[in-house]
């Protein structure tokens, strides 16, 4: 009896030493890290849709300057290129024979007021004696006859003295506008008007200036459904304006001109060629910043989406399949979702659909995960807060490494 329950002690030993060998072979299981991700929450907002186009910059008045009388140049008055005044004066040409003219017609036009004075008189001397009967209906007939004749002449000589002034005043060339002047297309002593050279130089008006661009069809259509009511579409056709806003444009450098442009005239009808108008708007110039011809860079705002889901460029990715993002879901899964997006604008990307407000998507760290992998969603701050406190973890094992060397 006793071997007995050796024997069967024995067994019982060795199935537990079994047990506890196989237990002590079987691996711990792995604990996942998920990984550190920098996430943003999809929000909502009113976005602005803007139309870029390439405009030219034109003078608001562009005047030429010409010779109205013949004659020859004798003085130039202005540095070329420079700013001028209405009514500057800009040339002068030989006046010699319109004085001429002037003083011989002043001469004509004393001469016959002389001969109406005389008819006047004469009138006056025979009117008493006709109504005497002293003076015979013929002879008065023909005082009134004279005097009438005369008041015509003087009237007509005066309307020649005029025309002769005024062409005496056509030799003193004025600027018609304020503005810059051109470079001068006639030279001292040259022979200017309908017998020779006739554009003298130009005066071009830049403040305020112009920029032209060519909009499409389509923004044309996106920038009148802006005008929500009847009233307003009328109020801007009655002033020229289909398409009303203001305009951005850049200087040559590429920075943003700080004076806005109000859209002041749009082309009717639209070029069958390119399929666009043309669209003017007017720009304050008081520095004188913008000369014309340049071209520059155009914006104006066509329409705007309401609620628009709005991420991020950096949270998107391209693909032969389309565009996707990485979602971090409530349970911390990562999942890579393809989006359709609406608009890139400065803001980031409108998406159209595959996105609600409030998921998020990761902006930093996409290239750390896949889809169905774990992830720790983590603000800017909250992350480069641990990335700072692991660089230094990481500087004092380093140090500590290094210390325990020395030692040894």
């Amino acid at each position: 009896m006793p071997n007995y329950l050796n024997c069967t002690a024995f067994k019982f030993a060795l199935i537990f030493s079994s047990l506890a060998l196989i237990t002590a072979c079987e691996k711990e299981p792995i604990k996942i890290t998920p990984k550190l991700v920098v996430v943003e929450k999809v929000a909502t907002a009113t976005v602005p849709l803007y139309g870029n186009y390439v405009g030219v910059t034109k003078a608001s008045l562009d005047v030429e300057v010409r010779a109205r009388v013949n004659g020859f140049v004798e003085n130039k008055s202005f540095i070329e290129g420079s700013a001028v005044k209405a009514g500057a004066p800009l040339y002068r040409i030989d006046n010699r024979p319109y004085v001429a003219v002037v003083n011989r017609l002043s001469a004509n036009v004393e001469s016959q007021q002389s001969a109406l004075e005389k008819a006047q008189r004469d009138v006056e001397r025979l009117k008493p004696l006709y109504e005497q009967d002293a003076a015979s209906q013929l002879d008065f007939d023909n005082a009134l006859s004279v005097l009438s004749q005369a008041k015509s002449s003087v009237a007509a000589s005066k309307a020649e003295l005029e025309e002769a002034k005024l062409e005496l005043s056509y030799t003193e060339i004025k600027s018609p506008i304020s503005g810059l002047v051109s470079r001068s297309e006639v030279d001292i002593g040259a022979l200017v008007g309908s017998s020779g050279q006739s554009l003298l130089t130009r005066v071009k008006q830049v403040d305020p200036i112009y920029v032209t661009f060519n909009m499409s069809a389509l923004d044309y259509l996106n920038a009148r459904r802006r005008m929500t009511s009847y009233k307003e579409q009328q109020v801007a056709e009655s002033e020229g304006k289909a398409v009303e806003g203001f305009v951005t444009i850049t200087l040559p450098d590429n920075s943003e001109y700080r004076y806005l442009g109000d859209v002041g005239f749009t082309d009717p009808s639209v070029n069958p060629e390119t399929g666009t108008f043309q669209v003017r708007a007017e720009l304050p110039n008081p520095d004188k910043e913008l000369l014309p011809g340049q071209y520059t860079n155009v914006r104006i705002k066509l329409s705007e989406v309401d609620d628009a889901i709005v991420i991020p460029n950096k949270a998107t990715q391209v693909e032969q399949g389309g565009v996707y993002v990485m979602v971090v879901l409530p349970n911390n899964k990562v999942e890579r979702r393809f989006i359709v997006v609406k608009h890139q604008i400065e803001m980031g990307v409108v998406v159209q659909s595959g996105l609600k407000a409030g998921e998020q998507v990761i902006v930093e760290g996409m290239h750390r995960v896949r889809h169905g992998q774990l992830a720790e969603p983590l603000t800017a701050e909250q992350y480069y807060q641990k990335e700072d406190l692991k660089q230094k973890e990481q500087a004092l094992k380093q140090q500590e490494l290094e210390q325990e060397q020395e030692d040894n």
